[in-house]
């Protein structure tokens, strides 16, 4: 019975980041009127009034959601350690670089530049070791997750027609949330199957 709370506060949780993760930008934007992202980086956000509270603690919740919610897709998907490992420890570079991130304003140039190159690499090798190693059982769900990675590296020949970050970490950080929103999705899906053949 425990564990079935923490499992529903998990997803609680984890919804609740998904909805952040699209309603702040968007809100931010709005208190922001003026803000172009071919212009700035969404880093701007964290240090302009009246934003960067809500900016900043939306980078902490997500940092905190992606990595319960693919933590616990590791323990699930991969029994073999081999893959596990190496996961595990991209997905704790990435979390804590963009707890970094958030918590190290822009203002301090490298110091918030070195976490924030670090969340991008890991995060996107990440989702694409996900699918490489999810696909030599399950082709589908690994293929998704190995085209999500790649979508992600070739975000970055954005870079080259806009002069800022901001447009490139738009479609970034959607591809972040298509990602989770998906397993998410199908974690909930295929424990509901599974419960559904035990009851029977």
């Amino acid at each position: 019975m425990e564990y079935i709370r923490i499992k529903l506060l998990r997803r609680v949780y984890l919804i609740f980041c998904i909805l952040l993760g699209i309603l702040a930008p968007l809100y931010c934007w709005y208190l922001r009127p003026g803000f172009n992202p071919m212009e700035k980086p969404l880093s701007d956000f964290g240090i302009q009034e009246p934003t960067w509270l809500l900016w900043n603690s939306t980078l902490v919740f997500l940092a905190t959601g992606i990595f319960l919610n693919a933590y616990t897709s590791l323990r699930y998907y991969f029994k073999q350690r081999r893959f596990r490992y190496p996961l595990k420890v991209l997905l704790l570079i990435s979390s804590f670089s963009l707890f970094f991130t958030a918590t190290i304003p822009m203002d301090y140039e490298v110091f918030h530049k070195i976490p924030a190159f670090l969340f991008f690499f890991t995060y996107n090798l990440f989702v694409f070791l996900f699918g490489l190693f999810r696909s030599l059982k399950y082709l589908r769900t690994g293929v998704f997750s190995m085209f999500i990675g790649l979508s992600m590296l070739c975000s970055l020949l954005l870079l080259l027609p806009f002069s800022s970050y901001g447009v490139f970490e738009i479609v970034y950080f959607a591809l972040i949330l298509i990602w989770n929103i998906y397993f998410l999705y199908s974690r909930i899906k295929e424990e509901g199957v599974k419960s559904k053949k035990r009851d029977s």
